[in-house]
C-alpha cells in the first residue's frame, strides 16, 4: 500500500525512507530517480539491491546515487571492506565469466579493464567543498543555484547564532577510551600480553629493566613490605591478650626464592640482561 502511494502519478510523497536490509522483498520504487544510503552496509550487495530498487521498469529519469560518509570514521574502514569484496567479486566471479559462453580473450579483457580501473581509483577522495557538491547532485542549472541559495542562507544562520552547537559530535563529547593515543593503547596491550606470559612480577621487573629504574622499584617494593610487616605486627600485638608486645623482627623479611624479586633470583636476570645486551656475533 505505501509502494502504490508512492508511485501513484502526482503523489504528494517525494521521500521513501527504507532499510537496506529490506531485501528479497519485490519492492519496486520507479517513480524514485534518487537514491541516498546514509548507513552503509558491510555487505555491498545489501547496497546494490537498495540502488536497484529504483532502476526497476517504468523508470522514466535519470537515478542517481548519493553515499553519505563521515570522514576519520569507521563508515570509512566499511566502506573499504565493502569495495574490497566487490573487487575479489570482480576478479574471481565477474572476470572468470562462469556462463560457459565466454571466450578465453574476452575473459582477460575484462579482468584487465578491472585492474586498470582500480588503479585509477586509488587516489583518495578529496572532501568535496558545498558548490562542488552541488555541482554533483544538481540535474539542472536552476537546481544549482537553489542549493546555492539553500547553502548561503545556512551560512549567514550560523554566523548569527555564534553559540550553536555543531552539528556533528565533538571530540570533547566522547569518551576517554575512544580518544586514546594509539601509543598508549599499544603500551597497554603490549603490558596485558607480557603479564600473560611472564605473570604479573616479573612483567613488571622486565619493565624495570628496560626503563633502567629497576632500583626504583625494588626500593618500593621494600617500602609496601615494611609497611605491610609492621600493620601485620600491629594487628598481633593487638590481639595479644597478655598485652605484651611482639617483638618486631628488623631488617628486610626474606623474599620467596621463586619471586623475581628475590636477590639470587634479580641477579641471574641482571646476568642474562647484560650478556644479552653485549653480545656480538662472531
Amino acid at each position: 500500500m505505501l509502494l502504490t502511494k508512492f508511485n501513484e502519478q502526482g503523489s504528494q510523497y517525494f521521500i521513501f525512507l527504507l532499510s537496506t536490509r529490506a531485501g528479497g522483498l519485490g519492492l519496486n520504487l520507479q517513480a524514485a530517480d534518487t537514491v541516498v544510503i546514509f548507513d552503509s552496509d558491510w555487505n555491498p550487495h545489501q547496497d546494490l539491491q537498495a540502488q536497484d530498487r529504483a532502476h526497476r521498469i517504468g523508470q522514466q529519469n535519470e537515478v542517481r546515487v548519493l553515499r553519505l560518509c563521515t570522514v576519520n570514521s569507521v563508515e570509512e574502514k566499511i566502506l573499504a571492506a565493502a569495495k574490497y569484496k566487490l573487487n575479489v567479486d570482480q576478479k574471481v566471479i565477474q572476470a572468470g565469466m562462469f556462463d560457459q559462453k565466454s571466450s578465453g580473450n574476452e575473459r582477460q579483457a575484462f579482468l584487465q579493464a578491472i585492474l586498470l580501473t582500480e588503479e585509477q581509483n586509488e587516489e583518495e577522495d578529496e572532501i568535496p567543498d558545498d558548490e562542488t557538491l552541488n555541482q554533483m547532485i544538481a540535474r539542472n542549472e536552476d537546481e544549482f543555484e537553489l542549493f546555492m541559495r539553500i547553502d548561503m542562507d545556512r551560512r549567514r544562520e550560523d554566523a548569527r547564532n555564534p553559540k550553536r552547537k555543531p552539528r556533528l559530535m565533538e571530540e570533547d563529547e566522547l569518551p576517554s577510551w575512544i580518544i586514546r593515543d594509539e601509543a598508549e593503547v599499544d603500551r597497554l596491550t603490549y603490558e596485558e600480553e607480557e603479564e600473560k606470559m611472564f605473570g604479573r612480577g616479573l612483567a613488571a621487573w622486565l619493565r624495570a629493566v628496560e626503563d633502567g629504574n629497576l632500583e626504583e622499584m625494588e626500593e618500593e617494593i621494600r617500602l609496601k613490605k615494611r609497611k605491610r610487616k609492621r600493620r601485620q605486627d600491629k594487628d598481633s600485638s593487638s590481639r595479644d591478650e597478655g598485652g605484651s608486645k611482639a617483638k618486631k623482627k628488623r631488617g628486610r623479611p626474606p623474599a620467596d626464592k621463586h619471586s623475581p624479586n628475590h636477590p639470587k633470583v634479580t641477579k641471574q636476570m641482571n646476568t642474562i640482561i647484560d650478556t644479552v645486551i653485549n653480545y656480538r656475533d662472531g
